[in-house]
Formats: C-alpha cells, sequence, structure tokens
C-alpha cells in the first residue's frame, strides 16, 4: 500500500483507479458555512427513524428502525403506524452501545410512478427460522389515505447482514434502475464477488438482473464498500457516494478509526475494502476525493437541485452521526464540485455542527425544502425529551 504523504492540513495521495486527488482533512471537519438557513422542527416523537420519503401533497413516510413506518401529516405522527415488522434488532454486546445492532426497518423509496400506482419499497432485516440476520427488500403499495399499505412482491430476498453494517439506503438512478447500498459485516465480503455483501448493486424495478450491468449475470454494479448509506448522481455516469471508515474492530486494530470518505463511482469500480482506506492508493482501487482523519461518519446524501436555496444548488449535501468523543461528525456537510468534474472538490463546509445531534438522513421535497432527520435515541446519542425529530431546512427569513 502506498501511504499518503502529509502536507498540512490536506494530503495529496498518488494515482489510483480513477483520477481523483484525495485530500485528507485533519482535525475540524470542515470550516463553518456563511449560508444563512432556516431551521425548523416540523415532527417530533419519532424512535430512531432511518428512512423518509415525501409524498405529493407534503405528507412524510418515515421509517423507524423498530418496525414501524410512520405517516406524518401536518407536522403530526398519525398514531397508528402504516405497516409494522418484526424486524432483527440484536441487543449491544456486554452492553456497549457502539456495539449494538444498526439494523431493523431501513430505506424507504417511492416508486417513480408513484403517483399513479401509489408503490414503494422497503428495506429491512429479519432472523431466519435458522437464527441467521438477512436483509430484504419488498415493494407495497399506499392507500389513497395513506394510513395503510399493502404487500406487492418481494424484489430481492436473503441479502447478507450482520450485527453492523447493512447498507439499507435505495435511489432510482436516471436510468431508471433501482440501486441498493448493502455493507459488508465481514470485512472481505466485500472484495468477494462470490457474495452481495460490501457492494452497490443494481437492478430493474422489478428485482432483475440488467443486461448492462458490469456483469450480465450479477447485480453487483460496484464493490469493495464497507458501509454506505447514501449516494447521488452527479451525471449519468458519475455516483458520488458516502462511504464508512474502519472502526478498527474488525481489523484487529484498536487504535485504527476513521476515514470516513466521500468516493466518485463508476461501474464496475472497486472501493478498495479492506485493503485500503482513507486517502491511500492501490492500482485497480478507487480513492475517494475527500477523506477525514477523525470519525465523521457519513449518512443520508443527496444532490441539491433546487433552487429555494440558490447558493447551495448543485451542491453535495450529506448529513453525519459522529461521535461523542471526537471533532468529527455531529452535522450537515456541503460539498461544491467542480461544474463539469466530479474528481475536483472546490470547497467543502459545516452546518449545524453539534446544534441538532446525530444527524440521519436528508431528502428534498420539489419545492426545494430540505428535510433531516435525527438519530439521537439510538443508544449513541443524547436522546431528549421529544425523541428523534424531522428538521426542514430552507433559507433563511
Amino acid at each position: 500500500m502506498e501511504q499518503e504523504e502529509r502536507v498540512g492540513d490536506d494530503v495529496q495521495a498518488p494515482p489510483s483507479a480513477n483520477p481523483a486527488q484525495c485530500r485528507l482533512v485533519r482535525g475540524e471537519p470542515g470550516p463553518p458555512g456563511e449560508v444563512p438557513l432556516h431551521v425548523e422542527v416540523v415532527a417530533e416523537g419519532l424512535e430512531i427513524p432511518w428512512g423518509l420519503a415525501v409524498l405529493p401533497g407534503g405528507d412524510l413516510l418515515v421509517t423507524e428502525r423498530p418496525g414501524r413506518l410512520r405517516l406524518i401529516r401536518g407536522g403530526d405522527v398519525v398514531p397508528d403506524p402504516v405497516l409494522e415488522f418484526g424486524v432483527s434488532m440484536p441487543p449491544p454486546l456486554y452492553g456497549i452501545p457502539l456495539l449494538g445492532s444498526e439494523g431493523g426497518l431501513l430505506g424507504v423509496l417511492l416508486h417513480p410512478e408513484f403517483a399513479a400506482n401509489r408503490q414503494f419499497y422497503l428495506f429491512y432485516n429479519i432472523d431466519t427460522e435458522d437464527g441467521v440476520q438477512i436483509g430484504r427488500i419488498e415493494r407495497y403499495a399506499l392507500a389513497p389515505d395513506g394510513r395503510s399499505a399493502t404487500f406487492d412482491r418481494v424484489i430481492l430476498d436473503d441479502l447478507p447482514a450482520g450485527l453492523h453494517h447493512q447498507g439499507g439506503r435505495m435511489r432510482i438512478g436516471p436510468d431508471g434502475m433501482l440501486y441498493v447500498g448493502v455493507g459488508a459485516y465481514e470485512p472481505e465480503d466485500a472484495q468477494d464477488p462470490g457474495t452481495l455483501a460490501g457492494k452497490l448493486l443494481r437492478m430493474d424495478l422489478e428485482g432483475g438482473i440488467p443486461p448492462d450491468n458490469p456483469d450480465p449475470d450479477s447485480y453487483i454494479f460496484a464493490s469493495g464498500i464497507r458501509n454506505t448509506q447514501g449516494y447521488d448522481w452527479f451525471d449519468d455516469e458519475h455516483i458520488v457516494m458516502v462511504e464508512h471508515g474502519p472502526s478498527g474492530i474488525e481489523l484487529g486494530r484498536q487504535d485504527l478509526r476513521g476515514f470516513d470518505e466521500v468516493n466518485v463511482v463508476t461501474a464496475g469500480d472497486n472501493l478498495g475494502w479492506p485493503r485500503v482506506w482513507g486517502c491511500d492508493a492501490r492500482d485497480g482501487l478507487v480513492s475517494p476525493v475527500l477523506a477525514w482523519e477523525e470519525p465523521v461518519p457519513p449518512t443520508g446524501a443527496l444532490f441539491y437541485r433546487g433552487d429555494l436555496i440558490p447558493e447551495w444548488t448543485g451542491s453535495f449535501l450529506f448529513t453525519t452521526v459522529g461521535l461523542s468523543d471526537g471533532p468529527g461528525g455531529r452535522h450537515l456537510h456541503r460539498v461544491v464540485f467542480d461544474a463539469d468534474d466530479p474528481y475536483t472538490v472546490v470547497a467543502h463546509e459545516v452546518y449545524l455542527h453539534h446544534v441538532h445531534g446525530r444527524l440521519r438522513t436528508i431528502v428534498s421535497d420539489a419545492d426545494g425544502w430540505l428535510y433531516v432527520m435525527t438519530s439521537n435515541c439510538d443508544n449513541r446519542g443524547e436522546c431528549p425529551p421529544e425523541g428523534d425529530v424531522i428538521l426542514r431546512i430552507g433559507p433563511a427569513r
């Protein structure tokens, strides 16, 4: 492995499988952002929310990891869940919160024709009859009143899972295909083409393998991923993805944690986990465009395509959960790329640093408002009396 050369607060890594010049951020996660914002709480009383979808008309669908799909209407959480699941959420090992499960009911995604067919996708973890934890993607149809849903079909079953690193984020790409991030509980699985763990998957909307995948017989679009929870498209070819760096435990390195990443991913790329991390480089493996020496870790992500906050139009935004004993994380991060080059970071900055705690997911509605969910009640944050909340972010008034 070629080690990065440290120069001040930035690191320039040698070339790898892409033209990225990796910048390693040391100390604070980035300079304070200067765009004035209006932030308000639009819903509260949630228990470990993870996935969020904005419905036509402004209602929200929210997944809670303990197994409830919630409808939020007019800022109120409807008391009866839309759906309930018997999900797999093992308790913390040895009573240590950081060793607790990261699974449960995770991603929710609207079908691109939702306005006509009312269909949506869910990603969740469940224990099989043999006690093996797996991931599953299913499709449902939401009732006209939004208060219930009916099962349609299983899209993909028996996804590899474990105590940590379930992935769970689903997106519809510009090609109309369904993309799914799956984490790697066992690090070496990320390099094994025989398992879907540690991969970004690509499938059609019915769960079939597209013939133009890198391997026409495999769902795998990209590999070498530890645990992505957020990604979006810079253009039709390039995906910008946030990725969790090592905690050290799984590699037997108690001194190693941090090195979370922002990567640019194309079809067939290998992001290198667990061979490399941070700004390390190796032939054939993708180096990130940004990495953080201190743990961030990044969660939900999107390119902001609205114009309600015009200074942010075209920016890549992602939420972070962070660690209680480090300077990184627990903020909203903005990255500005060169308009014509996804491998060139022009600037990056931090908002809401340690203001609302752990931030899990970010989405935008049709009017350009941003919605961000907290994740303070998952045994890794400080759960307030109002529970987890949903924030709405717009321009300063």
